[in-house]
């Protein structure tokens, strides 16, 4: 009887160790990058993929960046940007200092109250 309760205990050890192993570092995926800043949508490329994230309808729709303008058109102060889900309108609006001796302003996308509603990421190698 005890060594029955001493291997369900291993068994159960075991276990529980090879849930938290996981896959190795060599195969872990890279972590998605939130988009904040005007520079870090200026190192977007095409083919790059993207990730629309609406805290309004808790969608992530994905796109693939085509060209320079389309990604820098994500982060132009007052652009309308549209959830690819549910086709709600958000406006681009930065927040912060305005850039000045290395300060940099965040972009975030605001519904008509202000709240921000939306956020952009760039998808690591593993997540295309």
């Amino acid at each position: 009887m005890k060594s029955a309760k001493i291997m369900v205990v291993a068994v159960a050890l075991l276990a529980s160790t090879a849930a938290f192993a996981g896959a190795p570092a060599s195969k872990q995926p890279h972590p998605a990058t939130t988009l904040r800043t005007a520079e870090e949508f200026a190192q977007l490329k095409p083919g790059d993929k993207i990730a629309y994230v609406c805290k309004q309808c808790d969608s992530v729709q994905v796109q693939t960046i085509e060209s320079k303008e389309q990604a820098m058109a994500l982060c132009k102060e007052g652009e309308a940007v549209s959830c690819p889900s549910c086709q709600k309108k958000y406006k681009a609006t930065f927040r912060g200092p305005r850039a000045k001796a290395g300060k940099q302003t965040e972009v975030s996308y605001v519904n008509e109250k202000g709240e921000e509603c939306m956020f952009v990421a760039k998808l690591g190698a593993d997540d295309r």
